[in-house]
């Protein structure tokens, strides 16, 4: 008897041990400003993007926290490398998921400190606002100018909506040459529409 108890309360205790692994696994969606992946090999990737609005004088400058990640995960933490568009150097940094998602980075990327305030000497917090099981990719528009098509084809047809240079997107699909995107800070509910690829720097390549 006590040997089938010992058995059973190993079993109880290995159970215990795998569960909030299980229940604790790391989701894709959005993290307030930062919008995540994480694909089903622990492979995470995404988007920071926050702006502090202003008309762009000196009493009320504009400033931006904008830059791509990527690592992967190990338990519930990520090393990651963040970087801006066009830039060289990346800045490393710890992702954690979670009961208490947050980002800590090695330095500040440049205009964060203005918009999002300081990463390096404290880990900034996140919170999981919305979940999204359906992107499969992000960045930032690297373009001028990008136009929004209703479909991956270029159609000549009335004035379209555009997103313009560092503007961040979530990639909800793609064709050759195309990417359906999310517009992430739109303010007046979702806009979405086809892009080129060529337009946008992307935190990984888009595969599902």
């Amino acid at each position: 008897m006590r040997r089938q108890l010992s058995f059973i309360g190993l079993v109880s205790l290995l159970l215990v041990s795998v569960v909030p692994s299980s229940a604790s696994q790391s989701q894709s969606g959005r993290y307030g400003p930062l919008a995540l992946i994480v694909r089903d090999d622990g492979a995470v990737h995404g988007v920071f993007a926050e702006q502090r609005l202003g008309n762009g004088t000196a009493d009320a400058p504009q400033f931006g926290c904008l830059f791509l990640l990527e690592g992967r995960m190990e338990g519930e933490r990520a090393r990651v490398d963040t970087w801006f568009p066009g830039e060289v150097e990346h800045i490393r940094g710890e992702l954690r998921l979670g009961a208490a998602p947050s980002l800590r980075l090695e330095e500040n990327h440049g205009g964060c400190l203005m918009a999002s305030g300081d990463m390096k000497d404290a880990p900034y917090e996140l919170h999981l606002d919305e979940r999204r099981a359906d992107w499969i990719g992000a960045g930032l528009v690297t373009a001028e100018r990008a136009v929004l098509h209703p479909e991956p084809i270029d159609a000549p047809g009335r004035k379209r909506p555009y997103l313009v240079q560092f503007d961040p997107v979530a990639v909800v699909s793609q064709r050759p040459g195309w990417i359906r995107v999310e517009y992430l800070a739109a303010a007046g509910g979702p806009v979405t529409g086809w892009l080129r690829d060529a337009d946008v720097a992307f935190s990984a390549p888009t595969r599902p």
